[in-house]
């Protein structure tokens, strides 16, 4: 065997299990002799012996109106010990795991210089009534700091640690303990650095964490306990503790490690109170004594920690956790500011002089040093007076009456159908005008102006689809009817001019009447579904269904490696569009609706219901919310735990969708958005769900009309750019793509606009 092996194997192991350290008393002839055995056991014993300096500590502290010389000083120490030897005063203490013997003033002499310098920040008296107080910790991350600085300060008479877990080696950014300690029990490591601080501290540990099991033997075994710090990552210990707590009349309090942030709940003083200041009320806190997945605990977490208070580091952390980094970070400085405030808040609230609850922050960021932006890039804004000069050009005049007019009540109709097309985030980007018996469609820029839609892509895309609605109106109306596209749909706000003709040029088209209800009918369902077998009859219906649209296909995707390298592009570009400072002010600020009355109120975006998120998508959709958040991300180069929001719902597809066209002139996006809407009612008729997935498509192409976007965004959408044309077998261009899936029936349906506001009757002329 190797002799540097066999020289580890035969070494001592570590005493990885006591904390209480033992008492030697000289005068009590029992102590004396087991002194003596161990001194005699254990010859390479370690022996610290600075009594003498301590007894001078003591004289000096029992007469602060004396100045002694060192003469003085030694013949005051002498006097004190009335001839006893100094070996025989006071008692030793031994810490078996270190094998350290250490010499020091018995527990009133110890207390009285080791608070010296307390005074009289706190008093003499108050230190005495501290020195009753029974505190538990659960949890020994930030709950070490804690423990330790009440310890510095002997802010209590008996310590209650609770954490099952062990010290490794990234523990070790926030609690101070040496390498040699890994793998010990937290609460061990922080019971031994309280004792050898002050071993006349009483410290009592649960090395199997707080359980339900032993709740009621750490919250009264000994005492009822007067104060409860709360540092646990458990989602039911936090709510456990807290009803137990309230129960026997407890305060509680919390260090977030993050801002500062403070949280106090005085149950002993308001037993009625609801647990975290009610915020978890509507939450079933019966269940949070039943085990439960993280998916569950999510709900009890977000009012916990306060999602729109967190820190801008913190929501980036959090947006990258899974992808650069693996757990929620934490600083030494943090953990130890919260040392420092629970510490401070426990002794005010043990001696009457803090009565309050709450959450308060010590931002350490916003108190010290000038304000600054963390370096993010400054949000444009699109120029909306532009955009709406733009929209309001007068409108087109019309001269002239067409050789049937249509009456008010067709144009109605026909333009209420057409204003529940789908547009790219609920923009509705149109304007409906009846005026000398026509019906004008126009363009609304104020409604669609995009930085992702410099050419208007998008916008034109939805409004074909509204031109598809009115045919399929009409054929529900018998009433036949032109559309006449206008010579300055590409420049100007009027794209199309709807007249009634006399009578049928062709038979009445029952196919499209039979397709009027799924104009209401159709919408947008992201539930993701386990994906099923899309029958190729149904497949070549719609293929023949969309050839009636000069130079349109319909590609269907359904081989799983192409779905998943769809998957994968899709995400990408939906990361960018996050990423962008501009994309990401549009989407937070013109589409999400994040309460079903925001959507009410406003009739347009997307309403956070009908996103079909888990509670964990909304939690991370509400910390990608902060633009300083995902500036820093960005700065980080990181990023991709945003794509998560759109991969699963595509992989998860039946089959891709893809609506050819030969390019992307406006006939073909009028064309094409015809054939999306005829093939999304068609599918939803079908009782199959459509959800679409367009970024790839739509910012690629916008981006080289886009000079300032920064330049590894710009380098992320050529990537994808470069995978995804490849994957659409045949000519022409990709207009739209949609993901398909049986889902049934969506959580909820977008909102609209009201006809009201879309739709203008302009006088007929004399």
């Amino acid at each position: 065997m190797d002799n540097l092996l066999e020289a580890l194997l035969h070494a001592s192991a570590p005493d990885r299990d006591s904390y209480r350290p033992l008492f030697f008393r000289p005068s009590d002839p029992n102590d004396r002799a087991g002194l003596e055995d161990l001194l005699k056991s254990k010859p390479q014993l370690v022996v610290h012996d600075v009594l003498e300096n301590q007894l001078a500590e003591l004289v000096r502290c029992t007469h602060p109106d004396r100045r002694f010389t060192s003469d003085a000083l030694k013949a005051a120490v002498n006097e004190h010990l009335k001839g006893q030897a100094l070996h025989d005063y006071g008692v030793w203490v031994y810490y078996p795991w270190s094998s350290t013997l250490v010499h020091l003033l018995d527990e009133i002499e110890f207390v009285r210089v080791r608070t010296d310098r307390n005074r009289n920040k706190i008093t003499a008296e108050e230190q005495s009534t501290l020195s009753t107080k029974k505190v538990g910790v659960i949890g020994l991350s930030v709950g070490q700091s804690v423990s330790l600085t009440l310890a510095l300060e002997r802010t209590f008479g008996e310590i209650r640690l609770a954490d099952y877990d062990t010290l490794e080696l990234n523990n070790l950014n926030r609690i101070r303990s040496g390498v040699h300690e890994m793998s010990n029990l937290k609460v061990v490591n922080a019971a031994r650095e309280i004792v050898e601080l002050d071993p006349f501290l009483k410290v009592t540990i649960f090395p199997e964490g707080l359980t339900q099991a032993n709740m009621d033997h750490f919250f009264t075994e000994g005492g009822t306990l007067d104060l409860l710090v709360e540092e646990c990552d458990s989602v039911d210990i936090k709510i456990l503790a807290r009803q137990k707590a309230r129960a026997l009349r407890i305060p509680v309090v919390m260090d977030m490690s993050d801002r500062g942030c403070m949280d106090i709940e005085r149950f002993d003083l308001e037993p009625d109170r609801p647990l975290m200041h009610g915020w978890i009320d509507h939450l079933d806190l019966e269940a949070a004594g039943r085990p439960m997945t993280n998916e569950e605990k999510i709900p009890y977490m977000l009012p916990i920690v306060g999602t729109e208070t967190l820190s801008t580091r913190m929501k980036a952390s959090m947006i990258e956790m899974g992808e650069t980094i693996s757990t929620w970070p934490q600083l030494a400085s943090a953990v130890t500011l919260g040392g420092a405030m629970t510490a401070d808040v426990h002794r005010r609230i043990m001696l009457g002089q803090f009565t309050a609850s709450g959450r308060w922050y010590v931002d350490l960021e916003e108190r010290i040093g000038p304000s600054h932006d963390l370096s993010k890039t400054k949000l444009s804004s699109t120029d909306n007076a532009t955009a709406a000069q733009k929209s309001h050009q007068p409108l087109p005049t019309i001269s002239g009456l067409p050789q049937r007019s249509l009456s008010a009540d067709e144009a109605r109709e026909l333009a209420g159908a057409a204003a529940l097309a789908p547009s790219a985030g609920n923009c509705q980007p149109w304007h409906f005008v009846f005026q000398n018996g026509r019906l004008l469609i126009l363009h609304d820029r104020t409604r669609s102006a995009s930085r992702w839609d410099p050419d208007d892509l998008m916008a034109h895309i939805a409004l074909g689809g509204a031109l598809e609605n009115i045919v399929v109106k009409a054929a529900e109306l018998k009433l036949p009817i032109r559309i006449e596209i206008s010579q300055h749909a590409g420049t100007g706000p009027h794209i199309a001019t709807v007249e009634a003709v006399m009578g049928a040029e062709e038979e009445q088209d029952v196919e499209l009447a039979a397709l009027a209800p799924w104009i209401r009918s159709r919408c947008t369902n992201r539930k993701i579904e386990v994906p099923s077998v899309l029958p190729g009859s149904l497949i070549q219906g719609w293929r023949q269904s969309l050839e009636r649209y000069t130079g349109c296909s319909l590609l269907v995707i359904d081989d799983r490696n192409t779905i998943d390298e769809l998957a994968e592009l899709c995400s990408r570009s939906e990361m960018v569009r996050l990423l962008d400072p501009e994309g990401h002010r549009e989407f937070f600020e013109k589409e999400v609706r994040w309460t079903p009355e925001d959507a009410a109120r406003t009739g347009d975006g997307l309403d956070l219901e009908t996103m079909e998120m888990t509670p964990s998508q909304r939690a991370a959709l509400r910390i990608a919310a902060d633009a300083d958040a995902i500036s820093l991300v960005h700065s980080w180069r990181g990023g991709r735990a945003l794509q998560r929001f759109s991969r699963k719902g595509i992989q998860n597809a039946s089959a891709i969708a893809v609506v050819m066209v030969p390019d992307l002139s406006l006939g073909y996006r009028l064309t094409g958005g015809r054939a999306v809407q005829r093939f999304w009612m068609e599918a939803n008729r079908s009782n199959w769900s459509i959800h679409p997935i367009s970024a790839a498509l739509f910012l690629t192409h916008a981006q080289k009309s886009i000079p300032d976007l920064d330049p590894h965004l710009r380098a992320e959408l050529g990537s994808v750019a470069a995978r995804l044309r490849p994957l659409f077998i045949g000519s022409g261009e990709p207009l739209f793509m949609m993901r398909l899936s049986q889902a049934g029936e969506p959580t909820a349906r977008s909102l609209r606009l009201s006809l009201k506001d879309l739709f203008t009757v302009v006088p007929n002329e004399d």
